[in-house]
């Protein structure tokens, strides 16, 4: 997927769009909810160009109206594209000014870590209901024997909302694949005091795992979970894979058969299937499960879309031998609420063997978003952000996906399995 930063600003539209995405990322409230340590190390840049915008319309009546009506709505597509096509103007008629601006738009492009991308043609859809929709064939392809993948998505949603529905569209989206040389398992492991999600899930996925889990969710533990588990099913196959996918993440037709060819011809050991991620706000969420699951296309064309993008994400999807997690003890399962597990895990990955990133597309659809600071304002997990490195590294050696660890003797509940 090929995103969006344009570095030449010396047309007047291309500087027009990169400005009035400037003023979008200064003001939304949006943009620091998405991901808060990535808004704390962008926000002085996205407060530069933006008071360069403000100085350059004030003054010119029709300029400082679209300024203002973006202001008080950032999420309107319509104020900005009215916006950019403002300062298109300003551009064109003042090249001294344009210049400057071009020069201060690239600076900044340098530093930031949450970008605006509204496509061309981003549309509005209406919710789509799937349950109504036929419950899809699994993921077929003649299995030689040769790989095994083991998807395994954590997830919580005690409202059984957005989250929910995300969920569903991510195994939909799983269940409409190209054919691929592997035996596919799919697995959801449900952390929470009940196993709401149970009756959802199973027709959609191989293998339902409930595990009781209070308070803050543990990504890290429910992943575990699914890769212990997964363990149960050895099986023969010498390329065996996991696959951990967030609940949000739309994915495309070609995602299984396209990442085991990574594998089967790179010769790395673990990857990241994306450079960029592409947050999805509420419409063009609605549009892009209506696109994939609905009008079955292989893809959802970026143009079509509108949100915001976060820049080398270590997490979303990650891609690795089954083998080499579980050298490194899975997931840090010290890790709770909000923010660093992913980084950690890939850190810790890296130290035993290549990590690529490749530069798909990794759609990741709306819902609302979880705290990301404690009542004092400290980042959750403040205290282990550096815990992949030397004595504070997690290697497993107590153990790691223990079912029962918060449950006490419940024992964790499973759905069908294909094996």
């Amino acid at each position: 997927m090929t995103l969006p930063v344009i570095a030449d600003y010396t047309h007047p539209a291309a500087l027009g769009r990169r400005l009035a995405d400037y003023v979008v990322l200064a003001v939304s409230p949006d943009v620091p909810q998405i991901a808060a340590d990535y808004w704390e190390a962008s926000e002085a840049s996205y407060v530069g160009v933006r008071d360069l915008v403000a100085t350059a319309v004030a003054g010119d009546t029709v300029a400082e109206r679209a300024y203002l009506e973006l202001l008080r709505e950032p999420a309107s597509a319509d104020h900005v594209r009215v916006l950019r096509a403002e300062l298109a103007r300003l551009a064109a008629r003042d090249p001294g000014w344009a210049l400057a601006a071009a020069r201060k738009a690239g600076e900044a492009d340098e530093r930031i870590w949450i970008d605006h991308w509204l496509g061309e043609t981003a549309s509005e859809a209406s919710e789509v209901d799937l349950a109504a929709l036929p419950v899809p064939a699994r993921p077929v392809g003649q299995d030689s024997g040769q790989s095994r993948i083991d998807v395994i998505i954590p997830f919580r949603d005690p409202a059984r909302g957005q989250r929910l529905r995300n969920l569903i569209a991510c195994l939909r989206a799983l269940a409409d694949q190209d054919p691929v040389d592997a035996l596919v398992r799919v697995t959801v492991v449900e952390a929470d005091t009940a196993d709401r999600s149970r009756a959802d899930v199973t027709p959609l996925a191989s293998r339902y795992l409930h595990v009781h889990k209070d308070g803050r969710f543990n990504k890290s533990w429910t992943v575990n979970v699914g890769l212990r588990d997964a363990q149960q099913f050895p099986g023969t196959h010498p390329r065996q894979l996991v696959c951990v996918l967030d609940a949000d993440i739309l994915v495309e037709r070609a995602f299984l058969s396209g990442n085991l060819a990574r594998f089967c011809t790179l010769g790395h050991r673990a990857h990241l299937t994306h450079r960029w991620m592409l947050s999805l706000d509420g419409a063009a969420s609605r549009y892009a499960i209506r696109r994939r699951l609905v009008d079955l296309a292989a893809s959802v064309e970026a143009d079509s879309l509108h949100g915001l993008l976060l820049r080398e994400v270590p997490g979303g999807c990650l891609w690795a031998e089954a083998g080499l997690l579980h050298d490194i003890g899975g997931f840090d399962e010290r890790f709770e609420g909000w923010g660093g597990e992913d980084d950690n895990v890939v850190n810790r990955l890296a130290g035993r063997a290549r990590v690529v990133r490749f530069d798909d597309q990794l759609l990741h659809l709306d819902h609302p978003r979880p705290p990301m600071t404690t009542a004092d304002g400290r980042y959750l997990n403040e205290h282990l952000l550096d815990s992949h490195l030397g004595a504070d590294a997690w290697t497993g050696e107590g153990g790691y996906g223990d079912p029962y660890r918060f449950s006490g003797a419940a024992r964790p509940r499973a759905g069908r399995h294909d094996s």
